[in-house]
């Protein structure tokens, strides 16, 4: 948060416990089975309703994270601005208060985590298999909050920097001998995204770096100049982890954290900022509450295929997914066995 503005961000003084409850903001999931017993096909609905409520009690943000998770679900995540204008019809005090986006420093500070905003490779899009890593002293420091790509310096130290940079790159392959990477310095100054751009059309990827080894090899190619490698990270994650959102909405300039600002605060105008999660903030939570709902509609075909051969299976759900579009992350289909009649019906007159 800029220094000019930190006055407003004090701690507040202890106030009367309070939660102002907002409207209810409804999601739709839907979650489909497909029955083939008789044949059917079911359905099933869910309704996620989320009440949300601001606690007018200044807490640190894990203290506002464990009352929340205590009492409701979790601090507040916020998808849309939809959310917004829901929020906008909560009576509140005008003060800046806690939502649910941070970024952890354990994750990323000097280590090579599993966390979802931990460092990874561009080439696999993980975590470090092995943890190796060679950050130079004090690094990565994400000053500003900005530093989300990596460079190798002359020296072979690593170090975050600001991914629109433009800077020269190594890329590599692992092909020729199978499994042994092979690295080429690119001197052309691209930005750590275009970089990546590059390598993966001309090679495999940018560098990988695993081991000792392969970073001095690395640096046995460089001149006097620091270059861009394949490590990066997406900073900022929800409190839930049931929420990938990906809406922001900061102020101007915010983020800008110069090394002590985790965690994420809104003001009475929905706009967001980093600031030390230590500092004592009224809050929001929410509370998730879903119902669901059973629709089954009833369907009959003739098919010669043996339907108890999984093969065969796969195959009648990928074609039922793409007749019915089923591209959606929360939409499933799945096989359900009913269970055998142990007297089948026959046109046979009884003897």
């Amino acid at each position: 948060m800029k220094s000019t503005r930190k006055q407003s961000l004090l701690p507040l003084q202890k106030r009367s416990r309070k939660a102002y409850k907002g409207k209810s903001r409804m999601l739709f999931t839907k979650l489909l089975t497909f029955v083939f017993f008789g044949f059917g096909l079911t359905s099933y609905s869910y309704k996620r309703f989320i009440d949300y409520y601001h606690v007018d009690q200044p807490k640190t943000w894990t203290d506002a994270q464990k009352y929340c998770r205590e009492k409701y679900t979790d601090l507040l995540s916020i998808e849309s601005n939809d959310d917004l204008r829901l929020m906008n019809s909560v009576s509140v005090p005008t003060t800046w208060s806690w939502i649910g986006l941070h970024d952890d420093p354990k994750s990323w500070k000097g280590v090579m985590g599993k966390d979802e905003n931990s460092w990874r490779w561009s080439a696999t899009s993980e975590t470090s298999e092995n943890g190796f890593q060679n950050w130079a002293p004090n690094e990565p420091n994400n000053i500003g909050s900005k530093q989300h790509c990596v460079v190798i310096s002359p020296e072979g130290e690593w170090l975050d920097m600001r991914c629109t940079e433009r800077l020269q790159f190594v890329c590599y392959n692992d092909t020729n001998p199978p499994g042994q990477k092979t690295y080429t310095s690119v001197q052309t100054l691209l930005s750590w995204k275009e970089a990546q751009d590059y390598c993966r059309t001309y090679f495999k990827d940018l560098a990988m770096i695993e081991d000792a080894e392969e970073n001095t090899n690395v640096m046995s190619l460089l001149s006097n100049v620091q270059v861009w490698i394949g490590l990066y990270r997406n900073p900022w994650r929800w409190s839930d982890r049931n929420s990938n959102s990906s809406f922001r909405n900061w102020e101007a300039i915010e983020p800008n954290s110069e090394g002590q600002e985790h965690c994420v605060a809104e003001n009475s105008q929905r706009y967001w900022a980093d600031g030390d999660c230590h500092l004592a903030y009224f809050f929001w939570c929410y509370k998730d509450l879903t119902v669901k709902r059973i629709h089954t509609v009833s369907m009959k075909f003739l098919t010669s295929a043996d339907l108890s051969d999984p093969d065969i299976n796969i195959q009648i759900l990928q074609q039922l997914s793409e007749r019915f579009n089923v591209s959606d992350s929360n939409v499933a289909l799945k096989w359900k066995t009913e269970p055998r009649k142990q007297d089948e019906e026959t046109d046979e007159p009884n003897r």
